[in-house]
Parts: C-alpha cells; sequence; structure tokens
C-alpha cells in the first residue's frame, strides 16, 4: 500500500480540541452554531503563536464543521501557517461521527508531512488514544488543548508515538489564563 512503501508517509499530526466556546448550557442557539468566545480567540491565536515559533509548518488544517472548530482552525491558520489552505471540513471530526479508519484515510490522502486537525471532545482523544494503541481517555486534551503524533507510516492504529500535549496554561501568557 501506499503507506507502507520505500518513501512512507511519515507525517505529524497536530491534534487539537477546539478552544473554549462558553457554556453550552447558556448558549440558546443550536449548539453546532456556539462560537468561541473571547476567551476562545486568544487561546486558538496564542496555541497558533507558539507552535510557530516551534518550527513546523501546516499545510493543511482539517476541522469539524461545527462554528466553534471552524473558527479555532481559521485561528491557528492565521497566525500559524498565514498563506495555508483555507480550513478543510469534515464530519469525521463531528461529535458522534468519528470513523477511525476513514478518517486515517482521507488524512493520508492530504499528502502532507505536518497537519492539524480540530475537533471535539471525546472524539478527538478516542482517535489520538487509537493512534497511539491505547484508551482514548490516556492523553485527555483540555478545551485549546494540543497534541502532536510522530506518525512514521501514516496515521494507523497504533503507529504513532506521541511527541508532546499541552494544555492552554502552558502557551498562554499568566496574566491571560484563567
Amino acid at each position: 500500500s501506499r503507506l507502507n512503501d520505500e518513501r512512507g508517509m511519515r507525517m505529524n499530526l497536530y491534534l487539537i480540541r477546539h478552544a473554549d466556546a462558553g457554556d453550552p448550557l447558556r448558549w440558546e442557539g443550536d449548539d453546532e452554531d456556539r462560537p468561541l468566545t473571547d476567551l476562545g480567540r486568544q487561546q486558538a491565536k496564542a496555541l497558533a503563536e507558539a507552535m510557530r515559533k516551534m518550527g513546523e509548518a501546516l499545510r493543511w488544517v482539517v476541522s469539524s464543521p461545527l462554528v466553534r472548530a471552524t473558527q479555532t482552525a481559521e485561528e491557528l491558520l492565521g497566525v500559524w501557517t498565514p498563506g495555508a489552505h483555507e480550513p478543510a471540513l469534515s464530519d469525521l471530526l463531528s461529535p458522534g461521527r468519528l470513523r477511525k479508519k476513514k478518517l486515517s484515510r482521507y488524512l493520508a490522502s492530504l499528502d502532507a508531512p505536518a497537519l492539524g486537525i480540530v475537533g471535539h471532545r471525546p472524539e478527538i482523544s478516542v482517535y489520538l488514544g487509537w493512534l497511539l494503541g491505547t484508551d482514548g481517555d490516556a492523553v485527555p486534551l483540555a478545551k485549546g488543548g494540543a497534541a502532536c503524533v510522530e506518525l512514521p507510516f501514516g496515521p494507523t492504529k497504533g503507529g504513532g508515538e506521541l511527541l508532546w500535549a499541552v494544555t492552554p496554561e502552558w502557551y498562554m501568557p499568566s496574566e491571560g489564563a484563567e
């Protein structure tokens, strides 16, 4: 298969839980339309700035189509990789829609050495655990949290190595964290 040829499909995958979107119980519209809060926008920009300083450029960010996830992806791309593709949307990152193998095939088809995905709890953590060959709760991601997984042969079950995981407390200036 293409994933196992001599070149390999080496990829760094950044798994990002959407940034703060406030209390869903206080939102009066459809949950799919719940936007980021000001704190959420600050989180997304601060995460993007921290990642940009680490030197990894993303060609793609794939996002759930829910507003809070797409806004997170847009903020990330605006700072982290200006001029990159617009966020690609995938229902596979929507709540209740995760299909791990199908998502993996889609991500591999983008043929990018580094890409990000923005999703929701619990799906983003479940997929992270699947890539690492462990439980979906092994690396919980806070709102605005991120993890980087090295995938020597592309996104496969148990084929990844966790390089790091961060929370907003790590990348936000102390005066801005709550």
